[in-house]
């Protein structure tokens, strides 16, 4: 299934803010009076049409008004299956730091039960999103071209970023939209696995053009396996590719030479792959973390961590936002 989203633009939308706006099809009576700017905060905008019987929502975070005078990066970034929007930007902090850089945010959020069980269909996975085959790639980027209606927004620096299930979804986009996306950075997830032992492998498509990728994940992960095969709470049902297969396909589409930079830091316990002789001036990093499983490695997770702890120092939210502002995309 696929939104009209671009159709029902075309068409004539009104941009109203619930808590600052919702969209409203231009068939419906719009209030007289002009709709506000959004001004600085966390706003939830509602979609229109319906898609069996449910708006579709996302949140944007508007940076204070003095970092709006020329256009303003944007970093789509997508939670994990089971969790919302406003939990994703709890759980990040990345609002906070939006705040300080000056770049906009904006939380989509996944199909599901009222604000519970929320998917993304990212190919391979997961839940009622992959069932019923929405695209989630357009629901996601449609929602920066209703932001750059308000407000102003820098095409050329167009991030995604993506936990678990949103992960794979920020994978996808990357891949499909290599012509919007400036860079992506994937926490927990992989390009691609098979949906059930009846069904073939499902991986991204090569993109058409360099994308600079960050990766991050624990070698303990029991849900989405560093070392890929079936996970352990599917019981055998579903499987994943490894990480070094899915980072391997971001080398190969990026020209990237095969030997990268190694690292070891934090008390050892993180090892960063660095492959930076690539084309376009793209560039691909990978984070193994040693004896971390599949939960956000930042903020509540971290601190829950003994003082000594080399890995609380690890703020995978700061360090996503400086390989992205490194990043801008060229015609």
């Amino acid at each position: 299934m696929s939104y009209p989203y671009r159709v029902q633009r075309a068409a004539g939308w009104t941009l109203f803010a619930v808590l600052s706006g919702t969209v409203v099809p231009s068939d419906v009576a719009a209030p007289a009076q002009s709709p506000r700017p959004l001004g600085p905060g966390t706003h939830k905008v509602l979609t229109h049409p319906r898609v069996n019987g449910f708006r579709r929502s996302y949140f944007v975070h508007v940076p204070p008004l003095r970092a709006l005078a020329t256009p303003r990066p944007v970093i789509l970034a997508l939670h994990g299956a089971f969790s919302t929007a406003r939990s994703f930007e709890r759980e990040t902090g990345l609002s906070e730091l939006a705040d300080r850089e000056g770049f906009l945010v904006i939380y989509p959020q996944g199909i599901g039960l009222f604000d519970l069980l929320r998917h993304w269909n990212s190919g391979h996975c997961c839940g009622k999103a992959r069932k019923m085959n929405l695209d989630d790639v357009d629901f996601v980027l449609g929602a920066v071209d209703d932001v750059a209606l308000q407000l102003p927004v820098d095409r050329s620096r167009i991030y995604v970023m993506g936990y678990s299930n949103g992960g794979m979804l920020a994978y996808r986009i990357a891949a499909e939209r290599s012509d919007v996306v400036a860079a992506v950075a994937a926490i927990s997830a992989t390009v691609g696995g098979s949906p059930s032992a009846d069904e073939p492998e499902w991986v991204v498509s090569r993109p058409a053009r360099p994308v600079p990728v960050l990766a991050v994940h624990g070698r303990d992960d029991e849900s989405v396996p560093y070392a890929g095969g079936s996970t352990v709470k599917s019981r055998g049902k579903n499987s994943t590719i490894s990480v070094a297969r899915s980072i391997g396909l971001w080398i190969d589409a990026d020209g990237c030479e095969s030997q990268p930079l190694v690292e070891r830091m934090h008390g050892g316990r993180v090892e960063r792959k660095t492959w930076s002789a690539c084309g376009a001036d793209s560039e691909v990093t990978l984070y193994s973390l040693d004896g971390w499983g599949h939960d956000w490695p930042g903020g509540q997770f971290l601190e829950q961590l003994p003082q000594d702890d080399p890995l609380r120092q690890f703020a995978v939210t700061e360090i996503v936002w400086r390989f992205f502002e490194r990043q801008r995309r060229t015609r």
